[in-house]
């Protein structure tokens, strides 16, 4: 393409000057090749013609800025990367300015060809073939769903952060954790009373430190510093301290009558039994806080006395419910001492706080409607997603029910049960109100306060009795703890549950880190490095196993973490082995405990870690690479904004999604997607052609930027070479073949002017050389081309002679080999002058002949420089019909596999020596079925109707032939498209 006229450009403006620059850059041959990957194609002539466009001046070089230009031409599977990797190819010695030759060599050799032939050996490519204006229905639903997902994730990031926000605003005020935290912390001082935790050993030194420390903490009752039932002077008890013991029945030991006679020395039914076997019962019994401090005790020495703690008991607790009106909450407290069977007293000790009234402030509701509110938004959005999904059918909810919409149903469903177990403790709370107006506290407190004013003492067992009889007192008293006891089992439930809830947020805040890919990396760093580390975890497993177990048996003995296996594999995780855990063992002892501690520091925590974390950071690494530079969360969310509002009008992308899913009856069943097909397809939708044109050009946006993704393995690399390899070997035979037909050609001439000679002619003479040639021509046409005789007549005749004899031309090979037959006919003067006029036909005729031999010699170098433009276009069109072939093939073995899967399970019943036989029989109808269309696709000639005649066949009976064969033919079509 030649240079823009100089009138042309003198009578533009600028602008009119680059428009029609980008006008001519449009329709360049060059960007078709370059968009199949068929660089081989690029000639000089291509770059020149684009070097022309830009070079308007006509000094041979421009400038990388006009070179970026390049960037709107449409349809171009160039990027701008690639364009700019273009210039810096071309531009070598950095002057910015480009020849022509450095632009060719840069686009053949440079980075732009690698990644082209990337794109061309990748499978996506062929969405990069097709014309502008049209995608792949795949590419179209995959980026449709990509798109979809990625604006949902980004914009649930900010509605994740308000429902974590809000979740902790409604778990810390009405979960009152700081306070349940420091009233444990007031029941430690009974570490430090008259008798300590350090001191109980057995029943009677657990029935002293009730009778003295826990009867000092609790029931104090000095009326001079406190009122009744305080603890700590500010913790009011509610009514009384319950024992509730838990104990089994006496079963028979399962010991042989020789180990009884040793462990049972007395024959006495009732203790020749097992104990803590079986079902458990409970036993409770109350300490009244009124009651006079003599009194307490010497029931509790009573209990001790009948042996109320006897073999039979697994556990004993001791509750007690205080009332803090400062922070406005009860404590449910449980002091609980287990009996295990080798005499060993395992305490704990629990606390639940919770609030008296919840909602004692209007503005404790703000929180809970908030988090109903936002969980009824991802409902809502949810629901929008899942019913056109399941309008589509079984197909449509298993492309739902991905992992991320699990995690969004697990966030709502899960907030429900945090919202349920919240109103179910609020209605176990409401409940004890009518519990505690049963007990008489008040009465009791008066009568202390009153009639005991002169000795300031507390309520002796009958002045209980008159208001009040012990037995129905218990009751009243087992209501009010049973119900303290369950509002308790529902708070701890709740603080249990909104602890796994948090765990579901983390997931869902994945779920919107996913939406960029700054944020992402982490996620796919795990994703990426799942199988190396879940290999890796087997190794590491077997190895730290074998440590947890050696700890275990090695160290069960002396530390109490190490005494079980599931406690030896924690301890061994958080824990290190101390020099102290050793100075009781053996030489050989510390020897192997010293030899396991190094061991176990090198392998597990050094080389093993180690190895962990190198596979980690490798796969960090790789996930940071393929994210490449990626907009900041702020860009990406200014950029949705923008196509939101663009797309204000448009189809909803889900609903698209589910209608082009749909196998039953897909929106667009065509593979090819067009403007017009799109707008057909979603016409009842009201889709506009802005719609469309987005929706085509992104797919294409989408596809172009994947193809960078793919990198060229070895397998692509030896395919590569091998189709260069194949492209090479046939152009070199073409080569070679034109070489040879040009080279015989040029040797003709010298060739012609040697047998002259050796005929006996002077080549410098022309009427020798013309007589040599009529000979030549002659003898050739009688003795290596036998013609008919109208043939030759036509062919040696001149234009008053149409017909030549044999003796003519027997007579003119004598003439032309000896120069003395001339004397044998000087006698005859007109048999000289009739075989004169046969030779100057002859002459003529011959000549005619050299003629048409010249023209044909014309005709043959111009078909070969035909064949070789034919041959350059199929060459292209063969790269066309390979992609096409790529295809197909493609197609074909998808759908073989779905045949295969159909086949598979329709024969799964099937006798197996029928289908053996299969192939056989399959392989016969074919052989039927062809032998059947050659008889009916043969056309009746002349020869073949008298063939028929011959064989005695006629015309009707091979049409009854054929009518007999056609059905054949159409039922192995019909069989063969039942097997497809």
């Amino acid at each position: 393409m030649d240079a823009l006229p100089e009138w042309f450009i003198q009578n533009l403006s600028a602008e009119e000057l680059v428009e029609a620059r980008r006008e001519k850059l449009q329709h360049l041959e060059l960007w078709q090749k370059l968009n199949a990957g068929q660089l081989y194609q690029v000639a000089r002539k291509d770059v020149d013609e684009l070097f022309a466009i830009f070079d308007v001046e006509g000094s041979g070089e421009i400038s990388i800025e006009e070179l970026m230009e390049i960037n709107k031409v449409e349809g171009l599977v160039l990027t701008s990367s690639d364009v700019e990797a273009l210039g810096r190819d071309a531009d070598k010695d950095g002057s910015g300015l480009i020849s022509a030759k450095e632009l060719y060599k840069a686009m053949i050799q440079g980075e732009v060809a690698y990644n082209l032939v990337k794109k061309s050996i990748n499978q996506e490519s062929f969405a990069q073939q097709l014309a502008p204006g049209e995608c792949l229905i795949d590419d179209l639903i995959e980026w449709m769903r990509n798109e979809y997902e990625t604006n949902s994730d980004l914009w649930s990031l900010p509605q994740t952060i308000c429902l974590f926000a809000v979740f902790q605003w409604c778990a810390t005020s009405h979960i009152p954790v700081r306070t349940n935290w420091r009233m444990a912390k007031n029941f430690d001082v009974a570490e430090f009373g008259s008798y300590k935790f350090s001191f109980i050993y057995d029943y009677t030194s657990l029935w002293d430190f009730f009778e003295h420390t826990f009867l000092e903490q609790h029931a104090n009752q000095d009326l001079k510093l406190t009122t009744p039932a305080r603890y700590f002077m500010r913790n009011q008890m509610l009514g009384a301290s319950r024992f509730r013991r838990l104990y089994t029945l006496p079963q028979d030991c399962p010991l042989p009558d020789y180990l009884k006679k040793v462990y049972y020395p007395f024959p006495l039914p009732f203790l020749n039994k097992c104990h803590k076997r079986g079902e458990q019962l409970v036993d409770d019994r109350f300490l009244l806080y009124h009651e006079r401090l003599d009194t307490l005790k010497r029931r509790l020495r009573s209990w001790g006395d009948e042996y109320w703690l006897d073999d039979n008991t697994t556990s004993i607790s001791v509750d007690t419910i205080y009332m803090n009106p400062a922070l406005g909450t009860w404590t449910f407290e449980q002091l609980t001492w287990f009996f295990e069977n080798n005499g060993y007293l395992h305490h704990v000790q629990t606390t639940e706080t919770f609030l008296i009234e919840p909602y004692k402030d209007w503005s404790a509701v703000i929180p809970d409607v908030l988090f109903i509110l936002i969980l009824m938004r991802i409902l809502y959005f949810e629901m929008k997603e899942f019913v056109p999904a399941m309008a589509t059918g079984l197909d449509g909810i298993m492309n739902y029910l991905q992992l991320w919409n699990i995690v969004d149903w697990l966030t709502i469903s899960w907030g429900i049960v945090c919202a349920l177990l919240w109103l179910i403790a609020l209605l176990q709370l409401d409940g004890l109100q009518p519990a505690i107006e049963e007990l008489p506290l008040p009465v009791f407190d008066a009568i202390i306060e009153t009639v005991n004013i002169i000795n300031k003492t507390y309520l002796a067992p009958q002045q209980l009795n008159a208001v009040m009889t012990h037995e129905d007192y218990y009751g009243r008293l087992a209501r009010v703890f049973d119900a303290f006891q369950a509002v308790s089992i529902w708070n701890e439930s709740v603080r249990l549950v909104a602890v796994l809830y948090l765990f579901i947020l983390m997931l869902k805040f994945f779920k919107s880190f996913k939406a960029n890919k700054r944020l992402n990396v982490v996620i796919n760093t795990l994703t990426h490095s799942v199988k190396d580390v879940s290999h890796f975890a087997i190794v590491f497993a077997t190895i730290f196993l074998c440590y947890a177990w050696a700890a275990h048996v090695f160290f069960g003995w002396s530390i109490e973490a190490a005494s079980s296996m599931f406690g030896a594999a924690y301890w061994r995780w958080s824990g290190a082995v101390d020099s102290r855990d050793m100075e009781d063992l053996t030489d050989v002892g510390r020897v192997l405990g010293y030899a396991y501690t190094l061991s176990y520091e090198f392998l597990v925590l050094n080389l093993l870690f180690g190895i962990l974390f190198g596979l980690v950071f490798e796969a960090y690494g790789r996930t940071r690479a393929e994210a490449g530079k990626t907009d900041t969360l702020l860009a990406q969310i200014r950029k949705s904004i923008t196509e939101m509002r663009r797309k204000k009008d448009f189809v909803n992308d889900y609903y698209m999604i589910c209608a082009l899913e749909d196998e039953d009856a897909p929106a667009h069943p065509g593979e090819i997607v067009t403007i017009r097909s799109l707008l057909e397809a979603f016409r009842n939708n009201k889709m506009t052609k802005e719609n469309a044109e987005y929706i085509i050009n992104h797919v294409r946006d989408f596809k172009m930027s994947k193809s960078h993704e793919v990198e060229v393995g070895l397998m692509d690399a030896l395919k590569l070479v091998g189709r260069m390899r194949t492209i090479s070997l046939k152009s070199t035979l073409r080569t070679e073949s034109l070489l040879k037909q040009l080279k015989d050609e040029s040797q003709r001439p010298q060739e012609m002017r040697y047998r002259c000679i050796m005929a006996g002619f002077d080549p410098d003479n022309t009427e020798e050389m013309q007589e040599f040639i009529r000979a030549s021509t002659l003898q050739a046409l009688e003795e290596d081309h036998p013609l008919p005789n109208a043939v030759v007549n036509q062919a040696a005749a001149g234009p008053q002679q149409s017909k030549l004899s044999i003796n003519s031309r027997t007579f003119s090979r004598e003439h032309s080999s000896k120069e003395g037959t001339k004397d044998v006919i000087d006698d005859a003067a007109e048999e000289r002058t009739v075989k004169e006029k046969r030779i100057l036909s002859k002459a003529d005729g011959l000549e005619a002949a050299v003629q048409s031999m010249h023209e044909q010699h014309l005709q043959s170098v111009q078909a070969i420089a035909e064949e070789l433009q034919e041959y350059q276009l199929q060459s292209s069109e063969f790269e066309e019909e390979l992609s096409t072939l790529e295809r197909a093939v493609r197609g074909y073995s998808r759908k073989g596999q779905e045949g295969a899967s159909e086949l598979e399970e329709r024969f799964r019943d099937a006798n197996l020596h029928v289908v053996q036989d299969l192939p056989d029989r399959l392989f016969k109808l074919s052989q039927m079925a062809k032998a059947s269309r050659q008889v009916v696709e043969r056309p009746l000639t002349a020869d073949s109707t008298a063939d028929e005649g011959q064989h005695g066949t006629s015309n009707g009976d091979s049409l009854t032939l054929r009518a007999q064969t056609c059905p054949n033919v159409m039922w192995f079509g019909f069989f063969l498209e039942s097997l497809c």
